[in-house]
C-alpha cells in the first residue's frame, strides 16, 4: 500500500510510516501558498476506491480519475478537492470541481472540508471546526468538536507558519490507529480529553510523537 504525504514530514514520522507503507513524498507546488502546498487534501481526494486529482497535482498515477479544474492559489480555488467521505455520506462545500458537485449529500460551509476532518469510523469523527461539527450532527454523524490553536502549518522551508493548521490534516486513523503528527499534549486540555474519550469509544490506539509539535500535513492519500 502506498501513502501519499507532504514532502516535509519529519524524518521520525517518515520511518514510523515506512514500516506499514510505501512512503512517497509530496513535491511542493508553486501553484498554491507554501503552507498547502505539498498537502494532499488540496490536490486529490478519495471516494470510495477512487482517487480524483487535479490536472496539475505533482504526482499523477495511472490508476487515478483526471478532475476538470486546476488548483489556484487563493481561496476558493484551491479547495476544489476539498472532500471529505464519513461511511455513505459525501461532505463538502459549494467550491469543489464541477466533476464533483453531484457526489456531496452533505454540504457545509467550510471550503476546506477534509482539512477540518479526521474520520475516525463509518459513523464518527474529529473536527476543528464548529460549522461542519454542527451540519454532521445533523446527519446524525457521531462527531466531536475540538479547538486547534496548537495546530501548525508550516513554510515552504520546513518552519512553522504563523497560519494555524486543522485536525484533518494533523492526523490519520490506519488499522484502528489513530496517528497524531506531534504531541497530543499540545492539545488544548479539554480538546486532549474529548479526543482520548473519542479514541476508546471506537476502540482506537493512538500513536502520537512525543516532544514534537503538532503539524498539518494535509493527511494523506492512501492508494495501491
Amino acid at each position: 500500500m502506498k501513502l501519499l504525504i507532504d514532502e516535509r514530514i519529519r524524518k521520525i514520522e517518515y520511518e514510523y510510516l515506512k514500516k506499514y507503507f510505501e512512503v512517497v513524498k509530496l513535491p511542493l507546488s508553486e501553484d498554491v501558498y507554501e503552507e498547502i502546498s505539498g498537502h494532499s487534501d488540496v490536490f486529490y481526494t478519495k471516494i470510495d476506491e477512487e482517487i480524483i486529482c487535479s490536472p496539475n497535482s505533482k504526482i499523477i498515477d495511472s490508476k487515478f480519475i483526471m478532475g476538470k479544474e486546476k488548483v489556484g492559489n487563493t481561496y476558493p480555488e484551491d479547495v476544489k478537492y476539498n472532500i471529505c467521505q464519513i461511511g455513505q455520506n459525501i461532505i463538502g462545500s459549494k467550491y469543489v470541481d464541477s466533476s464533483l458537485r453531484d457526489k456531496i449529500n452533505v454540504l457545509v460551509k467550510q471550503g476546506y472540508t477534509k482539512c477540518n476532518i479526521c474520520v475516525t469510523s463509518k459513523n464518527s469523527c474529529i473536527t476543528t471546526d464548529i460549522g461542519i461539527y454542527r451540519e454532521l450532527k445533523k446527519h446524525n454523524i457521531d462527531a466531536i468538536f475540538i479547538k486547534n490553536d496548537n495546530i501548525h502549518l508550516l513554510k515552504r522551508n520546513g518552519t512553522i507558519s504563523k497560519m494555524k493548521g486543522f485536525i484533518g490534516g494533523a492526523s490519520i486513523v490506519v488499522n484502528n490507529t489513530f496517528i497524531l503528527f506531534g504531541d497530543i499534549n499540545y492539545i488544548e486540555d479539554n480538546s486532549k480529553k474529548e479526543i482520548e474519550n473519542h479514541l476508546l469509544k471506537y476502540n482506537l490506539k493512538l500513536k502520537d510523537f512525543k516532544g514534537l509539535e503538532i503539524i498539518d500535513y494535509g493527511g494523506c492519500i492512501m492508494y495501491n
